[in-house]
């Protein structure tokens, strides 16, 4: 049966190709099934598979997947498509990968998928579906939060060291950075990223958890990768593309949120820390992050 894909370019806002698109689009819609997940797709027979018709076709949520397929975006392909767990244990992966628990898009169930295995440390920043070994933990760790952590056990806090706690993830229990409660170097302030994960970190753009944004806004706190103790945060308005009156004057509808409209030609046009980019040649010019 011919294999059909669809580069993410097309399905979902240049994810990969364009880091901080994608990292913005998850961030403001949440489309990847949450940390704590029930049901895992099974891993089908080579028949079961032939049987379906959107096995490995592209998809953009779980309702364009059969049932039990899961609408999957793989990091390391570039490529979003329907599929099932692709392993159940280690044994199933070749030796520089370990059977992992991932997300999925929409509703859909989880998969297990083989990824890498790397040398990122505790504490450090990771891909769940690493695209590459420099963004994947070491073989022991465990990828929750997008951060690497041991093992361990929810009834017996000290099983993690000073600085993390234990939380429940898609792989089991693993310990997860916390700054709570405790003093942050000058110019740094304790800061709420997703799954628990908390981080000393400077602030750039709107402190929007010091100050919450206005009604009909949500706050959205970025923390890119290449940056580990630095965040942007913004008060982002959802929209339509389809209707551009849905957006103040001054700004415009991109990638499902408004943002502010500026010209590139003109210097510092969108202030410190942000740049004035679009993401391909079919986007407007908007001020974005200078991640």
């Amino acid at each position: 049966m011919m294999r059909w894909r669809t580069p993410l370019i097309v399905v979902l806002n240049l994810f990969l190709v364009l880091p901080l698109a994608w990292a913005l689009h998850i961030a403001m819609f949440g489309r990847l099934r949450p940390a704590s997940v029930s049901k895992v797709a099974p891993m089908l027979s080579a028949e079961e598979r032939r049987s379906l018709m959107t096995y490995e076709r592209p998809c953009g949520g779980a309702k364009e997947c059969q049932p039990p397929l899961a609408c999957f975006v793989n990091g390391r392909t570039m490529w979003v498509y329907c599929t099932d767990s692709k392993c159940m244990t280690d044994q199933q992966c070749t030796e520089e990968m370990a059977c992992r628990t991932v997300k999925t898009l929409g509703n859909g169930p989880a998969i297990r998928h083989c990824t890498l295995v790397g040398g990122q440390k505790e504490g450090d920043t990771c891909f769940e579906m690493p695209p590459s070994r420099d963004t994947a933990c070491e073989r022991e760790l465990l990828c929750q939060g997008s951060r690497c952590g041991r093992p361990c056990r929810l009834d017996e806090p000290a099983s993690c060291p000073e600085g993390f706690f234990c939380q429940e993830g898609l792989n089991g229990p693993s310990c997860v950075p916390t700054c709570e409660g405790r003093a942050c170097p000058e110019g740094q302030e304790c800061v709420r990223l997703d799954e628990g994960v908390s981080i000393c970190a400077q602030v750039y753009g709107q402190n929007c958890q010091r100050t919450p944004c206005p009604d009909g806004q949500k706050c959205v706190v970025e923390n890119p990768y290449n940056h580990p103790r630095e965040v942007w945060g913004t008060c982002l308005i959802y929209c339509d593309e389809a209707n551009p009156a849905s957006c103040p004057e001054g700004f415009v509808c991109d990638i499902g949120a408004c943002r502010k409209s500026c010209d590139p030609a003109v210097p510092n046009v969108c202030g410190p820390h942000y740049k004035c980019y679009r993401y391909s040649e079919k986007y407007a010019w908007t001020c974005d992050p200078d991640m």
